[in-house]
């Protein structure tokens, strides 16, 4: 928010900016630097959409998974912490900011519910309903991905399918990716044309926002054919990949062969362009693709992605066991901003 360096000339008014926000929060300090004069542009601009809009990346850039113990209580807690923010919070973009947490939250609860394959099916399967529609409150996509991956663990793959769908018709090139360290002047110019200083946080988070879907540590919805990859940790997957990978593997379930391969060239070319995949995403997704091409039979092909994956910064467990770390093998391969991916198999 502050351009520039503290001095004598501007430590008056950088004190009275603070103590706004000790007053009054978010809703006074946008109260006091909007009524600062056109002379102060080291503050912020005087046009409070372009100030709206530098608030809305500022939370977008610091956003981060809320990572949860496995002790179930805990995220309850934090539920019954964020509820109270809720009610005595009177600012509306703190509130929405809280509805964006508890969203998360529920996402995380979701996950560490018994499994629905366990003793009474009907109620468990009542409280992961509750808990995932709760998260689909936190952008356009993640939430329903993970319903999503609901209907598949249970076996239910043309909802499945449906819901995939659903969540890839949602994308369009100008929604933003959360979590991003970097945002270019394009993205956010097109960010202000899709949404209006009437929104919400909450309106716009879930209308021009995309996340990940965040895979808890032995987490109870991730697909049994990805479950390596949540045996230590948690893993964070790129919205359109996970959407594609969960058609592949319905696909495959159903004995669909010709739209199976036509999900994983489409998969292939999410990663090929880099669509909604940041960089240090980049691992993780090479890994599903050679998941995928694996389950497909293209062994050679699957093992190429693994050691690509191995090759990037940052490694997934499935791509570490399986892969060779051989990064200099040669391949028939395209070139993706400096990054190698294997070509597909004829047919693709």
């Amino acid at each position: 928010m502050f351009l520039g360096k503290i001095n004598q000339s501007n430590n008056k008014k950088l004190i009275l900016v603070l103590e706004s926000i000790k007053c009054g929060g978010i809703d006074e300090l946008i109260t006091n630097l909007f009524s600062l004069d056109n002379k102060n542009r080291g503050l912020l601009s005087s046009q409070s959409d372009f100030s709206s809009t530098k608030l809305d990346f500022l939370l977008y850039r610091i956003t981060r998974p809320i990572t949860s113990s496995p002790d179930i209580s805990n995220c309850f807690k934090g539920l019954s912490f964020t509820e109270s923010l809720l009610k005595s919070e009177s600012s509306t973009f703190i509130i929405d900011v809280c509805k964006y947490n508890y969203a998360k939250i529920s996402q995380n609860i979701a996950q560490l519910l018994p499994s629905p394959h366990v003793g009474k099916p009907y109620n468990i399967r009542k409280c992961y309903h509750r808990h995932l529609q709760e998260g689909i409150n936190a952008d356009a996509v993640s939430g329903w991905l993970l319903y999503a991956s609901f209907y598949y663990v249970i076996g239910q793959y043309n909802v499945t399918l449906t819901v995939a769908d659903y969540v890839l018709s949602k994308f369009t090139p100008n929604m933003v990716l959360l979590n991003c360290i970097f945002y270019g002047r394009e993205k956010i110019d097109y960010y202000r044309q899709n949404v209006h200083s009437a929104m919400t946080l909450k309106e716009k988070i879930k209308s021009a926002t995309v996340g990940y879907i965040w895979y808890m540590k032995h987490s109870s919805l991730i697909p049994k054919e990805l479950q390596l990859e949540v045996e230590d940790a948690d893993i964070s997957i790129p919205p359109v990949v996970m959407s594609h990978c969960l058609r592949f593997l319905c696909y495959h379930h159903l004995d669909d062969i010709f739209n199976r391969q036509q999900a994983l060239r489409e998969l292939h070319n999410t990663i090929k362009y880099r669509y909604f995949i940041a960089r240090n995403s980049l691992s993780c997704a090479l890994t599903i693709l050679g998941v995928c091409y694996e389950i497909s039979g293209d062994k050679d092909i699957a093992y190429r992605c693994y050691d690509q994956a191995v090759c990037s910064n940052e490694k997934c467990h499935t791509a570490e066991k399986k892969g060779d770390a051989n990064c200099l093998k040669p391949y028939t391969i395209f070139i993706v901003d400096k990054v190698l991916l294997t070509s597909p198999p004829n047919g693709l």
